[in-house]
């Protein structure tokens, strides 16, 4: 068993590193949004323009799966550090 002192030292790093994730996220957020701008100008033009359009959408798609997945994580992770703060009270 844990004692009182590691749980809110577990709690603590947790918390930063739900603050990385977070920073993880808004640059997968602005990542998607600008995959998703270049897609729309590529896909209304033909030739090289066209296929960095189709890339860009792939990327963008990739990424926005990514942006969901960090945003999982962190949505867990501060249920997880609540709870870790319930079983010090």
């Amino acid at each position: 068993m844990l004692t009182k002192q590691q749980l809110l030292d577990e709690a603590r790093q947790q918390k930063k590193a739900l603050a990385m994730m977070g920073r993880w996220r808004n640059y997968l957020f602005i990542l998607t949004t600008s995959s998703m701008v270049v897609a729309f100008f590529g896909l209304r033009n033909s030739g090289a323009a066209f296929v960095a359009g189709v890339a860009a959408v792939v990327f963008a798609v990739i990424s926005f799966v990514l942006l969901l997945l960090v945003n999982l994580s962190i949505r867990n992770g501060h249920r997880n550090v609540e709870k870790i703060l319930d079983s010090v009270r």
